[in-house]
């Protein structure tokens, strides 16, 4: 079955087998960015900057902007603007030679919001989903502001991917016997890439008197944040593969009466987390 979850928290599905498993849901937040347009009109308006020192500072220049797609929701920027070219002079270093820039301030503007002093690098956080549109300019000594740097992108709403449990060769536990990987397939609807960063399931019996501890043992996938798994933009992904393993579940055998496990059927809740 299936069910939906915020981004950032853990997130769980259930699902049976003859010994059972489970189907789970994730949620992501997929969002897309544009190029930067340097000083180019917002929508059909044309954009009339402030007037301006004719010897001005010249339009900042993007370092960083987000990319053109993801599902973080805090972004950064960093910019700059260019030092000035000393041009050639006799007997001197000669054209290209690079001095120190007079203008140090900036201001910036979030989604058509007041213009504020700011200083690189600028990071956004915990965007809603929408329209955004990031502004900067630079100020000289006397303050008044040169030519203005945009950008724009989009935050869409979220979309669940989902895990679905590929158990058609579970073999019967058997007290004692080695681990076996519980195949699933991570399926990602996003229009981007996906990263799943961590995969386990837990165990819980249907008979009572068949604790889960201490009769089962169960790991998690080998994803990690280090190590993640990626999952192709409207495209799937199976475990285990050469990359990465699937969780894994085993019948430990103890020094006690098992019996009540005999036959039994588990239902396996799993959980992940994924980022873009």
């Amino acid at each position: 079955m299936r069910a939906r979850h915020d981004m950032g928290h853990s997130r769980a599905a259930r699902a049976f087998i003859a010994l059972a498993v489970a189907v789970a849901c994730l949620s992501g937040v997929a969002y897309a960015a544009t190029r930067p347009e340097q000083g180019r009109p917002l929508g059909n308006k044309a954009v009339h900057p402030t007037p301006k020192d004719s010897h001005g500072p010249p339009r900042p220049r993007f370092i960083e902007v987000p990319p053109s797609g993801g599902l973080d929701p805090d972004v950064q920027f960093r910019f700059h603007v260019p030092p000035p070219e000393q041009p050639a002079t006799a007997g001197g270093p000669g054209p290209g030679v690079a001095r120190p820039a007079p203008w140090r301030r900036f201001e910036c503007r979030v989604d058509g919001g007041e213009w504020r002093g700011c200083s690189s690098p600028v990071r956004l956080q915990a965007l809603q989903p929408g329209g955004h549109s990031f502004a900067v300019r630079a100020l000289n000594r006397r303050g008044l502001n040169g030519e203005v740097a945009r950008y724009r992108w989009a935050l869409l709403e979220p979309r669940d991917f989902t895990i679905e449990p590929l158990v058609s060769t579970l073999d019967a536990l058997m007290p004692g016997a080695p681990a076996q990987q519980l195949p699933v397939r991570v399926e990602n609807p996003n229009p981007v890439p996906i990263e799943v960063t961590s995969l386990t399931v837990a165990v819980a019996p249907a008979a009572p008197a068949c604790a889960a501890d201490p009769n089962f043992a169960v790991t998690p996938s080998s994803v990690s944040p280090t190590s993640p798994l990626t999952v192709p933009a409207g495209g799937s992904t199976t475990l285990p593969s050469a990359a990465a393993t699937a969780p894994t579940l085993a019948l430990r055998e103890l020094p006690v009466d098992q019996n009540p496990c005999q036959g039994t059927s588990v239902r396996l809740d799993f959980s992940g987390e994924a980022r873009g």
